[in-house]
């Protein structure tokens, strides 16, 4: 019976949404999990087949040495424009504040 108990599979308790567990997978694909954090983020705000295809270009490498850190350069090096600086395109085409003339 001791034995039934050992090899049960538990439930991990602190995934608790897609986002945390694609952060953890990245993490443990990574062998990154210091920076957990760092990947939770990612996954908050990028699209999750976005960010997997950047993995998928990682793992392919086999050259690397950190992992992690090509992750981070390849994210940087694909994304919008618009993406890198925050910029929403609402905000960009609504009038500012200051150019109010009165």
């Amino acid at each position: 019976m001791d034995i039934k108990r050992q090899f049960k599979k538990h439930a991990e308790q602190h995934i608790h949404s897609p986002a945390h567990a694609l952060a953890d997978e990245l993490s443990n694909k990574f062998s990154d999990k210091r920076h957990f954090g760092f990947y939770l983020k990612l996954a908050l705000t990028h699209d999750h087949g976005f960010l997997r295809r950047i993995a998928g270009e990682v793992l392919e490498s086999k050259t690397t040495r950190k992992p992690g850190a090509l992750f981070a350069y390849l994210l940087k090096k694909n994304r919008n424009p618009d993406e890198s600086q925050g910029l929403n395109k609402d905000a960009e085409n609504s009038p500012s504040p200051k150019s109010d003339p009165k």
